[in-house]
């Protein structure tokens, strides 16, 4: 098994399809996580080591026996896998969520939040403060 083909089948395990949410391979590549990768340079010696697992047992004990014995590699692969398919478009579309949007804000302006009632359970819990030990 190839290191490309290895961290696919560890991905669709990572994240299967469930209800209208695709598995990771329907959605994002291999050359996607690489992208991904490009963005945290601290976990690629990782994700080179945990693409070079044994996975012809099942992409499930792969896993339990990187998480065991290489837990950076373990932590590698589950975090790039992750970024890369909530980056996905479509991901992001069935899961509601736009990206990140340019919101105006007047600083000047009496925000909502100190008007609607929002913070009434806060102002009449009163005031929590614990000392900083040693300060």
């Amino acid at each position: 098994m190839s290191g490309e083909q290895t961290y696919l089948a560890l991905a669709d395990f990572l994240i299967p399809a469930h209800g209208k949410m695709p598995k990771f391979s329907d959605v994002c590549s291999y050359a996607d996580a690489t992208t991904a990768l490009d963005f945290r340079d601290d976990l690629k010696e990782g994700f080179v080591r945990a693409v070079a697992v044994d996975a012809a047992g099942g992409a499930e004990p792969a896993l339990e026996k990187l998480n065991r014995e290489d837990g950076p590699a373990f932590s590698a692969v589950t975090t790039i896998t992750i970024a890369a398919y909530y980056m996905n478009p479509r991901v992001r579309e069935l899961i509601g969520y736009p990206g990140q949007e340019n919101v105006q804000y007047d600083s000047k302006a009496v925000q909502p939040y100190l008007t609607d009632g929002t913070l009434t359970k806060v102002i009449a819990r009163g005031r929590k403060y614990r000392p900083t030990p040693g300060l």
